[in-house]
């Protein structure tokens, strides 16, 4: 039981770390797109955790996430 919780509780950090990254994508080509293109600033802690959005996922491809 602990096991499949456990699961569910990865599975749905992946989707949030995924939804995070496409975020920042969208903000990014978002700025890219206007006339007058301005320049993506980011904050140290949005950085932080989109570091670790990009690590979780690479790790998730590479070692999958079921326990």
């Amino acid at each position: 039981m602990s096991e499949f919780l456990l699961n569910k509780i990865l599975l749905t950090i992946l989707i949030l770390c995924v939804l995070n990254c496409l975020k920042h994508t969208w903000s990014l080509l978002n700025g890219f797109m206007e006339e007058i293109p301005n320049k993506y600033e980011i904050s140290t802690r949005e950085r932080f955790l989109l570091g670790l959005s990009i690590s979780y996922i690479i790790t998730t491809i590479f070692t999958g996430t079921l326990i």
